[in-house]
């Protein structure tokens, strides 16, 4: 991963705008721009400074080892923080004499009042220096991304073997996440979704312990993370024999899914691409039931910039991971949906997601 590059770019729109100097507190936004590989988890207590001669991780005990050896020929020094890590950092905030210090919008308004009143900065709102960066990715993301997409289609191959009558979205779930943990996956990407018969309706269902039936549609969600990056997809089958309308609906969301996939290219909005899809469903008369949008990016975070929706008016850069996953969800009833993901170019996109799209009996 390129650190000097990301820490120049920080360093560019530093020198672009108010504040002195920038402090990064977002976890995925902290291992970007340092490019520390396997140091810090989703929890972990750490922050970075940046100014146009400093850059430096602020972390505790639990992590200063890891981090220590991350640093070895970058740019990064460290700092141990054997008491409070906000108050440690704001003490150093004062003694380099910062006046105007840029933060992220994810930190929570304790920690801001607390850095404001002891480092005596003026803190100045950033929106979304990093994620912006984020969106593009470096040769070595994009070849975490398809090992991590690979692996997932793995684990789908492998759940069409064992998905039975009888089973409990709960055991189809650990079966999808124990194959992709026992395959190299570093936990998984999100939380899994195993939606099956009327759950199925709901977009982003949890996981209970209802036991699928003869005929039932299954939507299965789910990703595998490899080397901090995440794979997304998502396929519904039907175990046993699906109905006519079930068919009818899934080819709808099919041709949608499709369309989505063509339309993809640098440059366009992500409303335009979210559009071709909405107008195919709502031609079909099921607009009405896809609520949510198209497609979102996908990363160190299973959903980060650019937006593919319908309030997407940014631009999709080539370089950017998407997903395109349109649904048809009829409440109480069943829903359908066809997640790819795919890596946008100029003239297009390539398609990491091999999973068959075509409706699947099992």
């Amino acid at each position: 991963m390129n650190a000097d590059a990301r820490l120049a770019a920080v360093r560019l729109r530093l020198s672009e705008s108010e504040p002195d100097a920038f402090l990064v507190t977002g976890v995925h936004n902290i291992i970007y721009v340092t490019g520390f590989d396997g140091v810090f988890d989703e929890d972990a207590s750490a922050v970075c400074l940046v100014t146009p001669d400093v850059a430096r991780v602020y972390t505790d005990s639990r992590y200063v080892e890891a981090a220590r050896t991350a640093a070895v020929g970058t740019q990064w020094t460290l700092s141990l923080s054997s008491g409070s890590l906000d108050a440690h950092v704001a003490a150093e905030i004062a003694d380099e004499g910062i006046d105007a210090l840029g933060f992220e919008s994810a930190l929570s308004c304790g920690r801001h009042r607390k850095l404001s009143e002891r480092s005596g900065a003026r803190l100045v709102l950033t929106e979304r220096w990093v994620e912006e960066l984020r969106e593009v990715k470096e040769p070595a993301e994009l070849e975490r991304i398809a090992q991590a997409a690979a692996l997932t289609d793995r684990a789908f191959d492998h759940i069409l073997g064992v998905l039975a009558p009888g089973m409990t979205e709960t055991e189809v779930a650990v079966e999808l996440e124990s194959f992709m943990r026992l395959n190299g996956s570093e936990g998984v990407a999100f939380p899994s979704i195993v939606a099956s018969g009327p759950n199925s309706s709901r977009p982003h269902a949890t996981v209970t312990g209802r036991r699928i039936d003869h005929g039932d549609p299954v939507t299965l969600d789910f990703g595998a993370r490899i080397g901090g990056y995440c794979a997304d997809m998502t396929r519904t089958v039907v175990v046993g024999t699906a109905t006519d309308e079930f068919r009818e609906v899934y080819e709808v969301v099919r041709s949608a899914n499709t369309i989505g996939v063509e339309t993809v290219r640098g440059g366009l909005s992500g409303a335009a691409i979210d559009g071709t899809a909405r107008e195919a469903i709502g031609d079909a008369g099921f607009g009405e039931h896809f609520g949510h949008g198209l497609g979102h990016g996908v990363g160190l975070e299973v959903h980060e910039l650019p937006s593919v929706g319908p309030r997407g008016s940014r631009p999709v850069p080539p370089g950017a991971v998407v997903t395109i996953e349109p649904g048809v969800y009829l409440e109480g009833r069943f829903g359908v949906r066809i997640e790819d993901l795919v890596v946008v170019e100029s003239d297009g996109c390539h398609v990491l997601t091999t999973s068959p799209r075509g409706l699947i009996e099992v």
